[in-house]
């Protein structure tokens, strides 16, 4: 039996560059003529596809002594022989350990760090957990509809009040806010829209994250008031001429962001380059450079600074473009003097989120970072009130210890796995993906994760093998570090868990990918009873 084994080789900007052969597969792995060369790796790459299913299937896997060569192979292959591999497979059923190398070590686990938050809060607040905002006045209401006083906005620490939610309309929630309150008779708003926070610190920042990237979307400042993750989205289109400046929509359409636009539409494709940045801890920001006259639509992110008034910002803008007069401005509670907080608010209405089965999905599918922070510090508050990392982090290892993994397996230090200051060890995820089987919010953990040729960071993976729409893994990549972690069933239907890391690698991304999948390939192919 033979079977191809394409590969992209692009980089972030498309461009083709020299690559390593993964010549220590090719005898006892890749049963093909040829394998196309290991190229560089995106941000997101276009990783592995495996064309042939059926005849081209490799023969199955019938030995666990068989299965662990050609592991040893694929782990040992000389373009990672200055990286550090971190491996371990174990059936769910038999706890029979399949392979491990260095299964115990620390390494940089990136969004596999996801795994332990994701396990943590459903085990601590469950599927149907809601978060709840309350929306409430400092005053009476007229009978002209004007509310003699401040709106004040009490967050709750809902990482859900975004486009990602609301049928990727992100005023949705805003506008549903000004129907609310008009159906309440507030037509009108004499005071201020004050944003409450107080449920979280204002430590808006993972430890580790760095500086050079905190204007992107994916490292947005956290708080327990946030707004459309913290980010916004910038739709690009090429202006009609060459030489003429292109064409920005904002979404939300906001001007919380003191933004400069200098894009040049040009007739070259391969040297159109679209930036977006932002001065650190400022609002000013700049979307530059040259788009594609042939180009459809190019979208860009920027986080602006401060999610509470960015949150509270937007809302009065929407109240206002939905007939609520806003008289006041929008303003953070912290601003205030004590005497001035309103201590006694009444509440005009609460919004609730969807449920948090809901919310996991696109925490892992998707590796959304600012769900991860906002649910590490809302374990804090339920826990001991108090909305920090410092609280948040108690309740995750106190629950991880509960369920037998040890303090030395892992350093735990954000809930997205953005810092680098994260590490755990093979053996402590396979533990975790273990116990999860185990647990009535089994099915929900397992779901949310994304599936292998099929959906959110594995879409694109492992397709036409056995293992699409099979496997279910959790991706992460942060810079010289990738893993794939989660569960895959054999031809025998035996579940098997498995924890694939590699650090301090100079190969391309999608060469380490290309490891990951093809050992995954082979978990699928695995038969005790020699099926095909």
């Amino acid at each position: 039996m033979t079977r191809t084994i394409l590969r992209s080789a692009t980089n972030r900007q498309g461009r083709r560059r020299g690559s390593h052969s993964l010549r220590g597969l090719l005898p006892a792995i890749v049963l093909s003529a040829a394998c196309a060369p290991v190229g560089a790796g995106p941000a997101e790459p276009e990783p592995l596809v495996s064309v042939g299913a059926g005849p081209t299937e490799p023969e199955p896997v019938v030995s666990v002594g068989a299965l662990r060569a050609e592991f040893t192979e694929i782990f040992a292959d000389p373009a990672f022989q200055n990286a550090y591999w971190g491996v371990m497979v174990q059936s769910v059923e038999t706890g029979e350990i399949l392979y491990r190398q260095n299964a115990e070590k620390l390494f940089m686990p990136a969004s596999n760090n996801k795994l332990l938050t994701a396990a943590v809060a459903l085990r601590r607040l469950g599927p149907d957990y809601r978060f709840h905002t309350r929306v409430a006045a400092t005053g009476p209401v007229a009978e002209d509809g004007t509310l003699q006083g401040d709106l004040v906005v009490v967050g709750g620490g809902d990482p859900a009040i975004s486009e990602r939610f609301y049928e990727d309309d992100p005023t949705a929630v805003f506008r549903d806010w000004a129907d609310s309150l008009k159906a309440h008779g507030i037509t009108r708003i004499a005071g201020d829209i004050v944003g409450d926070d107080d449920l979280f610190d204002d430590v808006h920042l993972g430890p580790g994250w760095a500086w050079d990237y905190l204007d992107a979307y994916f490292a947005a400042e956290i708080g327990a008031l946030l707004y459309n993750e913290g980010a916004v989205t910038f739709r690009v289109t090429p202006g009609d001429t060459l030489g003429a400046p292109a064409n920005v929509v904002a979404l939300p359409a906001t001007g919380y962001l003191k933004l400069e636009t200098d894009i040049v539409t040009v007739a070259d494709s391969t040297g159109a380059r679209l930036r977006a940045d932002r001065r650190p801890f400022s609002n000013d920001a700049r979307l530059w450079g040259t788009i594609w006259i042939g180009e459809d639509t190019l979208t860009r992110y920027i986080a602006p600074h401060d999610p509470t008034m960015f949150f509270v910002t937007v809302l009065a803008e929407i109240l206002e473009d939905e007939a609520v007069e806003v008289a006041g401005r929008p303003i953070d509670a912290d601003s205030l003097p004590e005497a001035e907080r309103g201590d006694s608010l009444v509440t005009v209405f609460v919004h609730e989120s969807p449920p948090f089965s809901e919310i996991v999905t696109p925490f892992l599918k998707r590796s959304q970072n600012q769900i991860g922070e906002m649910l590490l510090r809302y374990l804090g508050v339920v826990d001991s009130d108090t909305g920090s990392l410092r609280a948040g982090r108690r309740v995750v290892g106190g629950t991880l210890t509960d369920w037998g993994i040890p303090e030395s397996a892992y350093i735990y230090r954000d809930g997205s796995g953005l810092s680098r200051y994260n590490y755990v060890s093979p053996d402590a995820l396979i533990r975790l993906l273990r116990v999860m089987a185990r647990r009535t919010e089994f099915d929900v953990f397992y779901d949310a994760m994304p599936i292998a040729g099929v959906d959110g960071t594995l879409e694109e993976r492992m397709r036409g093998t056995r293992a699409e729409g099979n496997a279910r893994a959790k991706t992460g990549y942060i810079a010289n570090s990738r893993a794939l972690s989660g569960y895959v069933t054999t031809l025998d239907g035996e579940l098997l868990a498995f924890s694939l890391i590699v650090n301090n690698f100079d190969e391309s991304v999608d060469a380490a990918e290309y490891l990951q999948d093809l050992a995954v390939e082979r978990l699928a192919n695995f038969s005790r009873a020699g099926r095909r």
